[in-house]
Order: structure tokens, then C-alpha cells, then sequence
């Protein structure tokens, strides 16, 4: 017989529900968790504008607590009209706040890349593919433990264009499918793109 997981906030002996950012929550500290993070970030957009790192792991906050708190608020049981009610706000304040953040277009486009970490104990190359663009950054395939905060190499195979940049989020969608947001370093129009066009 398997013990149940609990809940990843300390002396909680509550089950797990769901999870954020990479925490197992219990109910409670799901919404309480959810409420704090989206504070968080419209305290921080409130004050000077985001850089790209904190906007794009905004973004990435906002997809997995809309996602996460609609499936709570239609698979959970037992759960009463207080609860609901948090739930709905979380989805509209998530959702207002991801309408709110968006700092340049995205475009969709495949384009070949190279990443590479020259991080002492974590050298590794990656031959991948950009998901999204960004004037920015991107959003990139990257099946290597590219962490937030890590400065990879990126080399485009068309241009042999190179340019460093900051990994802002990770987030594993499948098995197979596991992308980073990265923002440059430096660099102006990567991509060669006219954004007052896209």
C-alpha cells in the first residue's frame, strides 16, 4: 500500500491536489500559493517595466495556474462555494494579468539552432529548434537542464549567427516536449524580423 503525497508546505499533512511552479500543494496552499505569485508579479508590474526574464516567467506562471486552478476547479470534490469562488477569481486574475504582459509580438517559426552551457561540472551541446519568437528571445526545444537564471550559447545554422542568452522559464509539456524562454544578452533583432509588421 502507497502512502499518499502530501502537501509540500511544511507540518501540512494534508493530500496533494495540485501543483505550481514545481510544488505539490494541497488545496489550501495551492490558492494561498497562487495568490501570493500573482501578487507577486502585478507588484512587480506596477513598478518599472518587467525585462523580458521576469515577463516571460510570468507568462509561464500565468499558463500553469489558469490551466492548473480550471482543472481543480472542475475535477476536485468536496469542494465548496468559498473555494469555487477563489478558483474563479485565480482564472480572471491570471488571465487579466497575462493580457497585461506582453512586452513585443511572437511570432511561430521553425528555425534551426545550436545551444550550448559552458557551465563548469555542465558543459553540453543541443542541436534543436526555436517554437516562438520573440524580438527579445524565443521559446526553444531544449531537452537539456537548462535552469532559470543559466546564460546559454545560441548559434543560428542559417546566418551562423551567434548570441548569448538568459534562460527565463523551462517547462516540460510532454515526455518529448520540454521547452526553455530564453532572452538575449546583448543583441538587437536576432532574428532579422520587422516587428512592426508581425
Amino acid at each position: 500500500m502507497t502512502t499518499p503525497e502530501r502537501c509540500s508546505i511544511e507540518a501540512c499533512e494534508k493530500p496533494v491536489e495540485s501543483s505550481l511552479m514545481g510544488e505539490a500543494f494541497c488545496r489550501e496552499h495551492f490558492i494561498s500559493a497562487a495568490y501570493a505569485r500573482l501578487d507577486q508579479y502585478e507588484g512587480m508590474r506596477n513598478g518599472s517595466p518587467l525585462s523580458l526574464f521576469d515577463a516571460e516567467a510570468a507568462h509561464h506562471f500565468v499558463r500553469e495556474c489558469t490551466r492548473r486552478a480550471d482543472e481543480m476547479e472542475h475535477n476536485a470534490k468536496d469542494l465548496d462555494n468559498l473555494d469555487r469562488a477563489k478558483l474563479l477569481h485565480i482564472l480572471l486574475s491570471a488571465s487579466d494579468l497575462g493580457r497585461r504582459l506582453r512586452r513585443s509580438p511572437r511570432r511561430t517559426l521553425s528555425i534551426a539552432v545550436r545551444l550550448s552551457s559552458d557551465r563548469i561540472g555542465g558543459t553540453w551541446e543541443e542541436d534543436s529548434e526555436t517554437v516562438l519568437l520573440s524580438k527579445h528571445g524565443a521559446s526553444v526545444r531544449c531537452n537539456h537542464p537548462a535552469k532559470p537564471g543559466e546564460t546559454l550559447h545560441l548559434l543560428r545554422f542559417d546566418t551562423g549567427q551567434k548570441a548569448e542568452a538568459c534562460v527565463a522559464w523551462r517547462q516540460q509539456l510532454s515526455k518529448d516536449d520540454i521547452r526553455i524562454g530564453m532572452e538575449f544578452v546583448g543583441v538587437e533583432n536576432f532574428w532579422g524580423l520587422d516587428w512592426d509588421a508581425v
